[in-house]
């Protein structure tokens, strides 16, 4: 089965994790089954709300996260700790948005004790990689990841599929050719591991 381990608010799908980049997005993203409400890069307590109501609904919590292309990173900081104790308080998925903050980034998911997440769109390194899933974390590589410097290493690893797309045809037919890639590099179908590894929390 080819499934997006990340994508955004398209068509109707079952065979993506659709994740949101603000609570705005509630709304449309509710009719999906696999679906997570997010807050990035910036956010405020009415926010957190949100996100706490649509955890105890059942939702996973993402894009949240930090990145340096924005301004205020001790109030993105602020509200990254909080999203991620209402991911821990109601057993959900964290899905992370980092951007030029993989350190801090990890710092704060072992400081806040969180054991399910998804550092989505990875092109770190292959160390940094190391330390996610020694966190209990995923990596999710999306076809930029084969301009990232660790490519080749980072793809002996265990790891997700995604898109980074709007959910519909475009994003599918992208999804199989990057899974045909992936899996000729390592021979295994990457897609079909991809999905036993997400279906086991979410």
């Amino acid at each position: 089965m080819l499934f997006d381990s990340h994508a955004h608010i398209g068509e109707q799908t079952d065979s993506a994790f659709i994740a949101t980049a603000s609570t705005e997005e509630m709304e449309s993203a509710s009719a999906y089954r696999y679906k997570a409400l997010g807050i990035i890069p910036e956010g405020n307590e009415k926010d957190l709300d949100k996100l706490e109501a649509a955890a105890k609904d059942g939702w996973h919590i993402g894009e949240i996260g930090l990145d340096k292309r924005f301004e205020d990173l001790p109030h993105q900081e602020m509200i990254f700790r909080e999203a991620l104790r209402i991911a821990v308080r109601y057993d959900r998925v964290a899905v992370i948005h980092a951007v030029r903050t993989y350190g801090r980034t990890l710092e704060i998911l072992e400081e806040e004790g969180i054991g399910k997440f998804i550092i989505h769109g990875f092109t770190g390194s292959y160390e940094t990689a190391r330390e996610v899933i020694k966190l209990g974390g995923m990596i999710s590589l999306s076809p930029r990841a084969e301009m990232a410097k660790s490519f080749d290493k980072l793809i002996t690893l265990p790891f997700l599929i995604e898109t980074d797309m709007k959910a519909g045809k475009e994003e599918m037919d992208i999804l199989s050719s990057w899974n045909e890639r992936l899996s000729g590099k390592i021979g295994i179908d990457a897609g079909e591991r991809s999905w036993k590894m997400i279906r086991e929390v979410l």
